[in-house]
């Protein structure tokens, strides 16, 4: 499906136009700090990484066996040698040992000088004479892992602009790190907005509502190792959201605020920017759920202000939130495509608006594709059907109804509600 069609309706604005427009609005941020790698997980690598050393750092046995010297290397099985000693992981490697001997190694053991060859223990036999009959052929080098031949030392590890994970980290600490520069964190300025908004653990008053918004982005953002602050609730007065707009301003990296961009009498959030000092476009997305999106700057901090409904917001989030975020992190933030998924019923999609419609997984097809199943009754305030759904399947603008089968795009839930960095 070709995701830049034009939308039918011209007053609307295509998710990929959006995505530019947003994520331009971003810039990365300074500052740099040490953390150990007890802490680096999530982080932004600074600069490319050498190792110190090599890996492995010596030439070591790869498994459980007998190391043999040139000459029983070269030999076919069956033959003799007369074992010298046991060598295991963490010991020195000793003296060596001579042409018709061999030594004991477990895996990870140095290799002794002389041996120039380890077989299977499963293909010898230890003898009462403190013989070793070897019944196999044995190849020179066999089963030796040899210094450096993972990294030698010099070899970049980690490259600039990484997000670190547990397969970085491993490989830091063979090489000797114990911590690692980064970039510092982006503080991130969450704002809930709305007079029907109440905090948990309180009775609701009529007409009240509990606030679902601001958890949910606080658990994306902590989740992508960013640092939160949090700016409350605010109700649907101007004054007071422009005052906290403007203070959040010169404190954070970035604000997100939700409510009050849809455009009723009772939405302030546009005006309260300006009064702020800020600008702000309003966006009309062809896109369901989450058609409208606030985003600007006051100053030079960026701001992105979701709708109110918790699945549009999440929607938004996915698409807008984590791409300004990539940027001030140091990445190339990267629209989400999804991965091919076919779906087991038809589905009735009028053109104009890409829809991302929750779905559970039901199945796979031969070849590996998950089948998903649309869940019903879904809409953007329903918070069931996204607990529900193993994530969404997204049916492109230029895209009519579907027929049972048809292949789409699917979003995984552990994509779209944890901040990842941008593949």
């Amino acid at each position: 499906m070709n995701q830049s069609v034009r939308v039918a309706n011209p007053a609307l604005v295509e998710i990929d136009e959006a995505f530019e427009r947003i994520a331009a609005l971003a810039s990365p941020i300074a500052g740099i700090e040490v953390v150990s790698l007890d802490h680096a997980a999530g982080r932004v690598a600074v600069a490319n990484i050498p190792s110190p050393i090599d890996l492995p750092p010596f030439d070591n046995s790869a498994m459980d066996g007998y190391g043999l010297a040139s000459a029983a290397s070269n030999c076919s099985g069956p033959f003799r040698v007369r074992l010298r000693g046991r060598i295991s992981a963490g010991q020195a490697p000793g003296s060596g040992i001579g042409p018709e001997e061999a030594v004991r190694i477990l895996t990870g053991a140095p290799v002794p000088p002389g041996v120039q060859a380890v077989v299977l223990e499963e293909a010898c036999q230890l003898l009462e004479d403190g013989l070793v009959e070897v019944r196999r052929s044995v190849a020179r080098g066999a089963n030796i892992r040899r210094r450096g031949e993972d990294v030698p030392a010099g070899a970049l590890i980690v490259e600039a602009n990484t997000v670190l994970d547990a397969r970085h980290i491993a490989i830091l600490a063979a090489c000797g790190f114990a911590s690692v520069t980064v970039r510092r964190r982006v503080r991130v300025g969450l704002l809930s907005t709305g007079s029907e908004l109440e905090g948990p653990g309180i009775p609701l008053r009529e007409g009240a509502i509990y606030d679902a918004n601001g958890p949910m982005l606080r658990a994306l953002v902590a989740n992508g190792g960013n640092e939160i602050v949090d700016l409350g609730r605010v109700k649907d007065d101007r004054r007071l959201l422009s005052e906290t707009f403007a203070g959040a301003a010169r404190h954070v990296d970035l604000i997100i605020s939700s409510g009050g961009v849809s455009g009723s009498p009772a939405d302030h959030v546009a005006a309260a920017i300006a009064e702020a000092g800020g600008s702000a476009e309003l966006f009309r997305l062809a896109l369901k759920p989450g058609k409208p999106l606030l985003a600007g700057r006051i100053g030079e901090t960026p701001l992105l202000g979701l709708p109110g409904n918790p699945g549009s917001a999440l929607v938004n989030f996915y698409l807008f939130g984590r791409a300004l975020l990539d940027r001030q992190r140091g990445l190339q933030p990267r629209r989400p495509r999804g991965t091919p998924a076919s779906i087991t019923t038809a589905i009735q999609h009028a053109r104009g608006r890409t829809e991302f419609a929750a779905a559970r997984i039901v199945g796979h097809t031969s070849d590996g594709r998950p089948r998903v199943d649309r869940i019903t009754p879904a809409g953007p305030a329903r918070l069931r059907a996204l607990t529900m759904a193993d994530g969404f399947v997204e049916i492109a603008s230029s895209v009519g109804d579907l027929a049972e089968d048809a292949q789409v795009p699917f979003h995984r839930a552990a994509e779209v509600a944890v901040v990842t960095a941008a593949p």
